[in-house]
């Protein structure tokens, strides 16, 4: 399933390409197999996504997540990195995400991530978190 914000992007590109109802359950149902936006899939999101910019739509989002490249870090990827840095730095800080991807992984920034890196950097960063956690447990804390 897709967040929120991501249905939001898909409903604003509705309204800034001026589709219809029709068009836009066309769209829909034709590239994710779905009538609603909430039903997307992220494949199916990427795709709408895809379609909508080849009409002129621009947003932030394939900027954010560098978009499909071939051997590169998918958008799911990238955007999964970001949620788990958040979650283990407590702040949203590309340039300090960059510097432990560099440090640990040899790779200068996040858009330059292989799938592989990225999918090595998901699982050291969901370790990290994990035993955050269980350091917090056993001395006693929440």
């Amino acid at each position: 399933m897709i967040t929120p914000a991501q249905i939001a992007l898909v409903h604003l590109a509705k309204k800034h390409l001026g589709w219809n109802e029709e068009m836009y359950r066309a769209v829909l149902y034709k590239l994710g197999g779905v009538e609603s936006a909430k039903d997307l899939d992220q494949g199916g999101f990427a795709l709408v996504m895809e379609y909508a910019t080849s009409f002129g739509f621009r947003s932030d989002w394939t900027k954010r997540t560098y978009g499909k490249r071939p051997g590169m870090a998918t958008p799911k990827q990238v955007d999964l990195i970001r949620d788990l840095w958040r979650e283990w730095s407590g702040a949203d800080d590309d340039a300090a995400l960059n510097k432990w991807l560099d440090r640990h992984y040899k790779v200068a920034a996040l858009r330059f991530a292989t799938s592989e890196v990225a999918s090595k950097a998901i699982t050291g960063l969901r370790s990290m978190i994990q035993r955050r956690k269980r350091g917090k447990t056993a001395a006693g804390g929440p």
